[in-house]
């Protein structure tokens, strides 16, 4: 095709091991795009607001509060039926979501069946002493795909999926020679990933920016990348024989965090999906170098900046160890810091912020 191409592809992808706040970035990001895209699976919940109201969104991509975009679920998608009409019908009385849903005919769905055996009394030991599985069939539907089993269940084979069911290679294809911009939800984060993570401690797929491109169906080469990479001040892991931190990072516990942002009451947090207490540990500076290094970001956006200094929690006025954390991260990654999330309900575009800054130093 000799056609000039003018879309873009955003990529929001976690640095660490999930639960960097994917889901804000997103939210924040979304009035811009045509269309949001989710692979993976259900066990990563990504919280948005719409409203006043708090959503957690394990299936449909949080750019659902954009009405304009398209809501896509690739071919590289393991589809909880149940879940996703749970979703749409929450959303419905807000918004309408239906008519704007795409889901790939090839996605994998997870059956009864499979979580059944996941759950399996004998099983759950076995992964229990490797890995912090959901329980929800995830991983045995990843296996049971891997293995090409007969028994596995596409969309295509799921009559109440009928209305929604295309080629998503396609339609994501032609948003971008359409000189769209298309929004790539990634889960978990990179220190969760498959090849690259702690294996075994680690989720069921790979994580990287080049996967989220290969499990969506599109060539990096062809079209601008805008790969955001969500970096938490304080990295988390899930409870339980979960997996290291880094070699160069402490853990820590929810005392320690609460007492160095000076917070008025405990900071304590739990899993979205299975609502365990997350463990917690310092930043690891290698773990960062070493996940810039392998994805390329070509931006990073900062949350949890509040665990850093309270004294800016939910405001868009940055407090020094906060800039000193910025600074650093800067350093480490040459990649510089474009949003800032200061609290729930807060994100601040750290670039007309930077401008300030290089003005205040000028003067």
């Amino acid at each position: 095709m000799n056609k000039e191409r003018f879309g873009e592809i955003w990529i929001v992808f976690g640095m660490q091991f999930g639960s960097e706040g994917k889901g804000a970035i997103t939210e924040y990001l979304s009035p811009a795009v045509s269309a949001g895209v989710r692979i993976g699976a259900a066990n990563a919940g990504h919280t948005i607001y719409y409203h006043d109201e708090r959503f957690i969104m394990r299936q449909l991509p949080s750019v659902w509060i954009n009405p304009h975009a398209q809501l896509i679920i690739g071919i590289n998608a393991l589809l909880d039926v149940s879940l996703l009409f749970q979703e749409v019908t929450a959303i419905e009385k807000f918004l309408p979501v239906v008519h704007r849903l795409r889901i790939d005919y090839r996605a994998h769905v997870i059956t009864e069946e499979q979580k059944r055996v996941e759950q399996d009394s004998d099983l759950a030991v076995r992964i229990s002493s490797t890995s912090a599985q959901s329980g929800e069939g995830i991983g045995r539907a990843a296996a049971d795909k891997v293995l090409r089993k007969e028994s596995c269940v596409l969309a295509r084979d799921v009559a109440e999926l009928q209305p929604y069911l295309c080629d998503t290679t396609d339609v994501i294809n032609t948003l971008l020679e359409d000189d769209c911009i298309v929004l790539v939800e990634g889960t978990q984060g990179f220190g969760l990933s498959l090849d690259h993570g702690y294996f075994p401690y680690v989720t069921s797929r790979d994580t990287t920016v080049a996967a989220l491109a290969a499990g969506i169906g599109v060539g990096l080469h062809e079209f601008p990348v805008r790969a955001i990479g969500v970096v938490r001040t304080y990295p988390i892991r899930v409870a339980g024989q979960s997996g290291p931190f880094g070699p160069d990072s402490q853990e820590l516990t929810w005392e320690d965090v609460t007492a160095q942002a000076d917070a008025p009451h405990l900071l304590t947090e739990r899993t979205s999906v299975t609502n365990r207490v997350r463990r917690v540990a310092t930043f690891s500076n290698e773990g960062i170098v070493r996940a810039t290094r392998i994805n390329r970001p070509t931006e990073l956006a900062v949350t949890f900046a509040d665990y850093l200094d309270w004294g800016m929690h939910e405001s868009d006025i940055l407090t020094k160890p906060v800039e000193d954390f910025i600074d650093r991260l800067e350093q480490l990654t040459q990649v510089q810091v474009m949003l800032v999330k200061t609290g729930p309900r807060t994100t601040v575009d750290f670039e007309p912020y930077r401008l300030n800054m290089l003005r205040r130093l000028r003067r």
